[in-house]
């Protein structure tokens, strides 16, 4: 599978990047569960790989619809796992994802998967969970925003999209397997999961049509 991931210099782009080149060359050897995979990352500065293994490496903004169709070309699915760091006002979510959008049906591409979160109703499920999103709202408002235009353009997309909820992501290793993505946001608090894992499930849905225009809860 031709996989194109965005916000590849990030925590879950270069977990999912890594993963992905230990299922390809498990495939190739016959000894991973997985399929192989080729993969393009497209990043703002390359240099912040570091030593993350990428088939194909794409600069340039995620403004910028040259470097974004060049990205998408070939691809078979996309990953969008973009974070917002220093300035959380600026419209990286909603003018990036439908930058995206944009190019993978220029392309003819319909596989979507989508790394967002579960801070913003209707995806905060009980008492505790409500409260933490309500300030998290509060202090972080733009990005919520952000979030919710990026919902709504992923969703009304010619794509077959799933949007991932993480609610706690952490490189600490875990002490226990994480369950499989629910269909509905979890009911206690936070559900801690490592990026790696993150990235394990991100693969794992890939080509899973039952996972097709769902919001999922790992």
């Amino acid at each position: 599978m031709n996989l194109t991931v965005f916000g590849a210099s990030g925590r879950t782009g270069q977990a999912l990047l890594h993963l992905a080149r230990e299922h390809d060359h498990g495939h190739g050897q016959g000894q991973g569960q997985g399929q192989g995979h080729r993969t393009t990352a497209h990043v703002r500065d390359a240099a912040r790989l570091g030593d993350t293994p990428a088939t194909r490496v794409v600069t340039g903004s995620v403004f910028d619809t040259v470097s974004v169709t060049e990205a998408v070309r070939d691809a078979d699915a996309v990953v969008i796992a973009l974070g917002l760091h220093r300035d959380r006002t600026t419209a990286l979510y909603s003018r990036g994802t439908a930058t995206v959008v944009g190019a993978m049906r220029q392309h003819g591409i319909r596989r979507l998967v989508v790394v967002s979160e579960a801070a913003y109703p209707p995806h905060a499920r009980g008492p505790l969970a409500h409260t933490a999103a309500a300030l998290y709202r509060l202090a972080n408002a733009p990005a919520v925003r952000e979030r919710r235009l990026q919902d709504s353009i992923v969703t009304i997309s010619h794509t077959d999209w799933t949007i991932l909820r993480p609610t706690l992501l952490t490189h600490r290793p875990s002490r226990r397997p994480p369950s499989p993505p629910a269909p509905r946001p979890r009911a206690h608090t936070f559900s801690r999961l490592t990026y790696r894992q993150l990235a394990a499930q991100i693969l794992d849905i890939l080509d899973d049509p039952a996972t097709y225009h769902r919001n999922l809860y790992p």
